[in-house]
């Protein structure tokens, strides 16, 4: 069992509403909190590579536009996934693994 911390920004296009409702159902898929909207922490019973691949999936996050971080609150690891402009997180958290 894993408690995620997910932060994310999802580009805005034309796929961007269909987008945010399946990220958002895949990480509302047990219990989970996201008060402010764009950080959300839940439970998986998932390790951390298994619980990136389902939610950051091909249709609910596009690698060439989105961008997500997620860490394991438990473990301490963490994951990062898309477009970054600003890459100074890898620096600040340089054990964090890019999927």
């Amino acid at each position: 069992m894993g408690t995620y911390l997910i932060s994310f920004n999802l580009f805005r296009n034309q796929t961007y509403a269909d987008r945010v409702d399946q990220l958002l159902a895949q990480i509302q898929a047990g219990a989970w909190w996201g008060e402010t909207g764009t950080v959300m922490i839940c439970e998986s019973p998932e390790a951390i590579d298994e619980f990136c691949d389902r939610v950051l999936n091909q249709w609910s996050f596009d690698e060439l536009c989105d961008i997500a971080v997620i860490f394991d609150l438990e473990s301490g690891e963490g994951r990062s996934k898309g477009k970054f402009r600003d890459y100074s997180l890898f620096s600040v958290v340089p054990w964090l693994k890019r999927l």
